[in-house]
């Protein structure tokens, strides 16, 4: 069993949109993991796993909160991380996941003065581990939105990919987090609902661009049977 540890849904409002999030995310894991049962928390209400061995391994998805926010439940959230460092639990980490590991590891993440990354965007494989060698991407390309970026890798960790907009796209740590910047579960709808929610803070020619790139092809497919990969990979 996987533990998904929904970080996005802290707005208890009836019909708020980060109701829809869970759903999405939970049909792309039914799609490159087909065999697992998936466990949802719902950690930013406060709603923790009682041990890190309640699942096998656990997913930190997207949250619209900011890493570096002083909320108490984002620092019982790196606290429950940093146990599963500690004892190597498998930890997939999405976006907003991708920065509070980093955060929670050492690392530093900030608002980037680049403004949004948003849209389709491709960036470049540096480094392979072994449960990235089916399929072989020199290049990827994923769905994205954020503003925040890690800007400096913890020490333990290896990047994987980057790109001109955002220098740590992947990295990892040992064999036991993974870590991706892009949003493989997205899909391409509820990524242009997102865009059209923040387009009065986005500037015309980056939200423009991102539209247009919805066009564009992705590789979410390639990267869940890195996922899948990953949570059965064994040294």
């Amino acid at each position: 069993m996987i533990g998904f540890l929904n970080a996005y849904h802290f707005d208890t409002t009836a019909g708020s949109y980060q109701e829809k999030y869970e759903p999405i995310f939970l049909k792309y894991l039914q799609r490159i993991l087909p065999q697992e049962t998936i466990k949802t928390y719902q950690v930013a209400q406060g709603d923790f796993p009682n041990d890190i061995n309640e699942c096998a391994a656990w997913i930190i998805g997207g949250s619209p909160m900011s890493a570096y926010e002083n909320e108490s439940w984002l620092k019982d959230l790196e606290t429950f991380f940093l146990e599963c460092h500690k004892n190597k639990k498998k930890v997939l980490g999405i976006c907003f996941g991708h920065q509070l590991i980093a955060q929670a590891l050492g690392g530093k993440v900030e608002r980037s003065d680049k403004g949004w990354g948003i849209g389709v965007r491709e960036f470049k494989i540096l480094k392979e581990k072994k449960w990235m060698n089916s399929p072989k991407l020199e290049k990827c390309s994923l769905l994205f939105s954020h503003q925040d970026q890690v800007t400096e890798l913890p020490e333990e960790a290896t990047i994987l990919a980057q790109d001109d907009f955002c220098k740590i796209q992947m990295y990892c740590v040992d064999n036991h987090v993974f870590s991706i910047q892009g949003h493989p579960e997205f899909t391409r709808a509820y990524a242009k609902e997102r865009y059209d929610s923040r387009k009065e803070n986005i500037s015309p020619s980056t939200y423009e661009k991102a539209i247009n790139s919805l066009m564009d092809l992705t590789h979410e497919d390639q990267v869940g049977k890195w996922i899948a990969q990953f949570f059965t990979y064994k040294k």
